[in-house]
């Protein structure tokens, strides 16, 4: 469940702390009110941080329609799946990225 952030309407308070923090479902409405004093409050932008925990197999993601690579030794990389050239190396990947900046 996330932790929202809701600061005072069109005041400063003398109770709350400034800003303060409710844990919330994502779909919950936003608060009207504070929980520690009553006053109106808006919700506001803070910090978000979101992560996965889905570990997408080599197949699966060519069907999606990505290459996967493996890293064979330093600065080289083979493919396992997908299409795409055989081996990466760093030199080829830093052309594909900055084509101007390559002589």
């Amino acid at each position: 469940m996330p932790v929202y952030e809701y600061e005072p309407d069109d005041r400063e308070c003398l109770i709350c702390p400034g800003r303060v923090e409710v844990l919330q479902a994502a779909s919950e409405k936003p608060c009207q009110y504070c929980p520690i004093c009553g006053l109106g409050v808006r919700r506001v932008v803070s910090q978000a941080s979101f992560s996965t925990r889905t570990v997408i197999e080599a197949d699966k993601a060519s069907d999606l329609g990505f290459t996967t690579y493996r890293k064979a030794e330093k600065g080289i990389y083979e493919r396992i799946a997908g299409e795409g050239p055989e081996k990466l190396t760093k030199d080829l990947v830093d052309k594909a990225i900055y084509p101007d900046s390559m002589g």
